[in-house]
């Protein structure tokens, strides 16, 4: 870490804009990006998001800013000795670590055996770090060395920057371990707090957490598309698909089979009627659909190619949304139909009626992982939990 990066930093959080700051700075935009990259990765927090022109805090950054305030201000007051205003100057914190010990120690040949350090390399820095600051620091004598009045101001600044650092790296190092130690799952979107989805990873989470409590487990809802490329890039470790074909560049396994029905209003489908009046419900009624990424709607699809006739499909009035919740409103506030798991009918509230499908039109969900060692272990740690809650390769329609 050097001086520049924690000056522009700060002024990025205080402006709330990398542009200003560039302009302010008299900086290249890529320059000022770069600089709150190599924040981030040292601290291992993400510090700004941005906004339009503007960029907003994350709440870390907002709870950090106070401690990298500091640091400016003590940079500030570093770059104060020599007289250098010039904000582009820069000095790494590793090199002022080493002179502060050359000052306190009073020897460079002693500080630099200390170091593990050759004395021409050290004594190098040392003079570096005076040119760059443009006074003298040390007053040299053949037995040693002493500080002169700008070396003192540099030693107690360059002090107080290591104290405030070393909280920063420390918290960082215990966000990395927390960060290589959870496992971070991807799920589609469960269509309500007690459908099937929902019950199933609150009781994986509930259950992994007593387990292995200093190994987290992380659950995030995205789309089949939005998952599938998060197990491709690394940003899931695992994820739950629901899904008639699963990529067969991954590990998959079968964790559950859910029953679906044709469900609609009492005035929609008739007491009575069964899966031999499927055509003529789905004819007479919106059908409302969820998008053609999903497994359910793969499943649905393939209801109606073997229910209707060529002719009887171009007739059919297809709702297609991307928000369940949506498609279970429309069936039972808007007189359309739709294919949902029968677990979730039957905890609909409505006068509804459902025709269960056939065993082999059941919804299957899947656990995919990576094939390679780590995603075997992934699989293995969440299969051990799965299996204990009922879930896994027995799972039956």
């Amino acid at each position: 870490m050097d001086t520049s990066t924690l000056l522009i930093v700060h002024r990025v959080m205080s402006e709330r804009s990398i542009r200003g700051t560039a302009r302010v700075m008299r900086k290249p935009v890529s320059s000022i990006a770069a600089a709150i990259d190599r924040l981030e990765s040292q601290i291992s927090v993400p510090l700004v998001q941005k906004a339009g022109t503007s960029v907003v805090l994350t709440l870390e950054a907002e709870r950090l800013s106070p401690a990298i305030k500091q640091l400016a201000e003590h940079v500030q007051d570093i770059m104060a000795i020599g007289n250098r205003s010039r904000q582009d100057v820069s000095l790494s914190l590793s090199a002022l670590a080493r002179f502060a010990h050359v000052a306190e120690t009073g020897s460079i040949r002693r500080a630099a055996k200390s170091l593990g350090l050759g004395q021409p390399q050290l004594a190098r820095q040392i003079a570096h770090v005076e040119a760059t600051l443009g006074c003298r620091l040390l007053n040299r004598r053949v037995d040693g060395s002493t500080m002169t009045e700008a070396g003192k101001r540099l030693v107690t600044s360059t002090r107080a920057i290591e104290a405030i650092w070393n909280e920063l790296a420390h918290a960082a190092a215990g966000r990395s371990r927390r960060s290589a130690a959870t496992i971070r799952l991807g799920s589609i979107s469960p269509m309500g707090h007690d459908s099937f989805v929902a019950t199933l990873l609150a009781s994986l989470v509930a259950t992994w957490m007593n387990d292995k409590p200093r190994q987290p487990l992380l659950v995030a809802n995205t789309t089949t598309e939005g998952l599938i490329a998060g197990l491709k890039s690394g940003t899931y470790d695992a994820v739950l698909l629901n899904s008639v074909t699963v990529p067969t560049d991954f590990d998959s396994y079968l964790i559950s089979r859910s029953p679906l029905s044709l469900v609609g209003q009492s005035q929609v489908i008739k007491a009575g009627e069964g899966r031999d009046d499927l055509a003529r419900i789905v004819l007479g009624s919106p059908i409302a659909v969820p998008s053609p990424r999903s497994g359910l709607r793969q499943i649905i699809n393939r209801l109606l190619a073997d229910t209707l006739t060529e002719a009887e499909l171009d007739r059919l009035k297809v709702i297609e949304l991307d928000s369940m919740p949506i498609v279970i409103n429309l069936v039972l506030h808007h007189g359309a139909v739709s294919v949902l798991p029968s677990e979730s009918v039957a905890r609909m509230s409505g006068d509804l009626r459902q025709i269960p499908l056939p065993a082999e039109l059941a919804l299957p969900y899947w656990l995919v992982c990576r094939k390679n060692e780590s995603g075997r272990q992934t699989a293995d740690a969440l299969l051990t939990v799965l299996a204990r809650l009922g879930y896994g390769e027995n799972a039956k329609a």
